[in-house]
């Protein structure tokens, strides 16, 4: 046969086998995936296919079997810096902070490091705890690079955690003095202040960008939004209605708009607003909540449809996992696995939690204990899917599929005095919430340590909780992501353990 029509015919069948191998993985049938990349003869084909299985078992958190294939593909192409890179961010992700760090730290011994690397190092060190050195690293990036948005954004985490309060943001404020054209600094400033708790310190930077920049959309929905924390609703409406004529094609520009019209009491073009983005995006978790708390607002039929708590939001007392003899001993196992991962966890700067730590947004499923949790949740997710009704044009309900996936999954510690702001999971289709170790204060009166159901944030008068729920030990609730949810503080007795995660229709 002609070598060039060889040729030809090679590349027309590797888009049509790096396909079959794409749908293989995202249908979960990994291991079909595996067999069919060890019959490729096709090395450049193998490698990135290998490449995307381990993407594929690392969405899955199956992180042992995502290191396996990403070090096939190294067996391939030993010498490959990026494959050499995603190896040692996957061992982050697994939980192998110092293993990460020391790969990290070796490529940045033997090339001359980007901006993004050093990124990347920075962040394992601060996983790892070494906190100085992740401070150092990325301090000496910015020396390099002062203008680099996520250098700076890092950097404001790292001192945020090494207890730095609002001068976290010191450097990006010299920075922005430095640099005065710099604009997009102003506006990370700003957004770390706001999630610093300190909005009012964050109006002058963007004011002061504005005035530079007459106009600028990025500026109008960054004062607005923060004008609308600050509780001056109809002030931020005005920079907000600004900014979407400006671009009147921007979905997200009219989306700002939505909390703020909450705020402001406009509840009925609250409610148009989010239907009309909702054509476009019926699985936005974020705007369906809003639409709820409008529709509640307005009085609204629908809203007893929409949110709908007795069908909805289900607790389940699961069955121990094989190996326990009860619940209270696979949870106390549990614990101490948590309490592991806690040691290494912080409170984020940007989360929705007070008074306590978050983990990472993976629980290791390649621990045997956490994945007996996992196994211990299959019962009750797939009770939940089964009673909902694949025919109804529910949100929730029309999304059902006869499979599921965790699409994240971490666990929360709160002390005396925690609690979790009213949020939503907008990446999410249902959410949820494990129950490990509880204060004793949850049998009080005062309802604290309780969950509670339809209390919005930032916070809107006269839209206050409507459900309370009481936790205990071994609880697992479910409910839509979309669904407004907190916890009310709780002010004595011992820590507050629980471990959360979304699902995804598969």
């Amino acid at each position: 046969m002609n070598e060039d029509l060889k040729a030809t015919q090679t590349r027309s069948r590797v888009p049509v086998e790096l396909q079959r191998i794409v749908s293989l993985a995202n249908n979960g049938e990994l291991e079909k995936a595996a067999e069919l990349i060890k019959s490729l003869r096709d090395h450049s084909l193998a490698r990135e296919s290998w490449r995307t299985l381990a993407a594929a078992n690392a969405n899955l958190q199956r992180f042992g079997a995502a290191l396996d294939a990403i070090d096939s593909a190294l067996r391939i192409e030993p010498d490959s810096e990026s494959l050499q890179l995603e190896r040692a961010l996957l061992l982050g992700r697994a939980g192998h902070a110092d293993e990460s760090c020391a790969a990290l730290e070796a490529l940045a011994a033997t090339a001359a490091p980007s901006r993004e690397l050093l990124g990347h190092l920075g962040r394992a060190l601060l996983d790892a705890r070494r906190e100085a050195e992740a401070e150092a690293c990325v301090s000496a990036a910015l020396d390099r690079w002062p203008d680099d948005v996520p250098l700076h954004r890092l950097l404001a985490e790292i001192l945020w955690e090494r207890g730095a309060g609002t001068a976290c943001v010191a450097r990006l404020e010299r920075a922005i003095a430095e640099l005065p054209q710099a604009l997009q600094l102003r506006l990370v400033a700003a957004d770390l202040l706001r999630a610093a708790g300190a909005p009012a310190l964050a109006l002058p930077l963007l004011e002061a960008g504005l005035r530079r920049a007459p106009g600028a959309a990025a500026f109008e929905t960054s004062i607005g939004a923060l004008l609308g924390e600050l509780d001056r609703p109809h002030e931020a409406l005005r920079f907000l209605r600004s900014a979407a004529a400006r671009l009147p094609d921007s979905a997200q520009m009219r989306r700002n708009l939505v909390p703020v019209l909450l705020r402001a009491g406009a509840f009925g073009e609250a409610r148009d607003l989010c239907e009309s983005l909702l054509v476009t995006a019926p699985d936005d978790q974020l705007l369906i909540g809003y639409l709820a708390a409008a529709l509640r607002m307005t009085g609204d039929a629908r809203y007893a449809r929409l949110q709908d708590y007795d069908r909805l939001v289900r607790s389940y007392r699961p069955a121990p996992p094989a190996g326990y003899a009860d619940i209270a001993q696979f949870n106390a196992a549990f614990a101490r696995e948590l309490s592991r991962l806690h040691g290494a966890s912080r409170r984020p700067l940007a989360q929705s939690i007070r008074g306590g730590t978050q983990t990472a947004r993976s629980l290791p499923i390649d621990n045997p204990v956490i994945r007996d949790f996992f196994a211990l949740l299959d019962a009750p997710i797939r009770d939940y899917i089964g009673r909902l009704d694949a025919a109804s044009t529910h949100p929730t309900d029309r999304r059902r599929r006869a499979g599921y996936r965790i699409s994240g999954s971490w666990s929360v510690q709160l002390e005396p005095g925690g609690f979790h702001t009213n949020h939503v999971h907008p990446q999410g289709w249902l959410s949820s919430a494990y129950y490990v170790e509880l204060p004793p204060d949850v049998d009080g009166d005062a309802r604290a340590g309780w969950l509670k159901f339809g209390e919005l944030s930032p916070a809107v008068e006269g839209c206050g909780a409507e459900r309370h729920l009481q936790p205990r030990p071994g609880m697992l609730v479910l409910f839509p992501s979309f669904t407004w949810h907190g916890t009310v503080p709780f002010e004595r007795g011992a820590r507050r353990l629980t471990a959360a995660f979304d699902v995804l229709p598969a």
